[in-house]
């Protein structure tokens, strides 16, 4: 009897892959798509890994083929978890470019606007919006998270499922209000309406 082998379909597509330094619905997803789009980058994928360390440390491992994280803020300065990522790592910056950042506030649906007693946030969204929060939010806690709970979209996705209390607001994108069924109760708190994050393109450094 003759065994016949199954035949394997082969995929030559060839993607290139971004890890970024948020979750869907986070501004850096705004930046990749935005880098995408004007550079004609066919196949792309991104890898959502919330933390500039770890975009530096896959970037490192070869699991991704460039790496994209917030830099600087025109209002909050230099963004210090990418800043601290990029000095233990080796690494080459391809290229840096501006977003306009626009911060909205949201609460889980449902729930009583004057029952909120914190709003979370990345620590660089409330250095954007120090002054605003100050004026009219200045009974708020704010907080940011622990591990990928640092990132702002990451936050609220965790609203939404729960994990976080209700009482809880998260300081962010539009999207993440769109993505994750959140109420916006406020818009553009951040201190300058000119409000540009710069972003770098990141890649494994070539030994010389």
């Amino acid at each position: 009897m003759v065994l016949m082998k199954k035949r394997v379909k082969k995929d030559n597509k060839k993607y290139t892959t971004f890890g970024i330094q948020g979750a869907r619905g986070s501004f850096c997803e705004e930046a990749v798509n935005k880098y995408i789009e004007e550079n004609g980058i066919k196949n792309p994928k991104i890898k959502y890994l919330y933390t500039s360390e770890k975009v530096l440390t896959s970037l490192f491992k070869k699991d991704i083929d460039y790496g994209i994280c917030a830099l600087h803020n025109s209002v909050g300065g230099v963004v210090t978890e990418t800043l601290y990522a990029v000095a233990r790592h080796k690494c080459d910056i391809v290229c840096e470019f501006n977003i306009i950042v626009r911060h909205f506030l949201m609460k889980k649906k449902g729930v009583d606007t004057k029952s909120i007693t914190h709003i979370m946030a990345h620590p660089q969204v409330f250095l954007q919006c120090k002054s605003t929060l100050k004026k009219k939010y200045p009974e708020l806690e704010t907080l940011s998270g622990k591990g990928d709970l640092v990132d702002t979209a990451k936050a609220g996705e965790a609203l939404a499922k729960g994990t976080l209390p209700e009482t809880y607001a998260i300081l962010g994108s539009k999207s993440i209000a769109d993505l994750y069924n959140l109420e916006i109760i406020d818009k553009d708190l951040q201190d300058s309406h000119n409000n540009l994050t710069a972003f770098v393109v990141l890649k494994r450094m070539i030994d010389r």
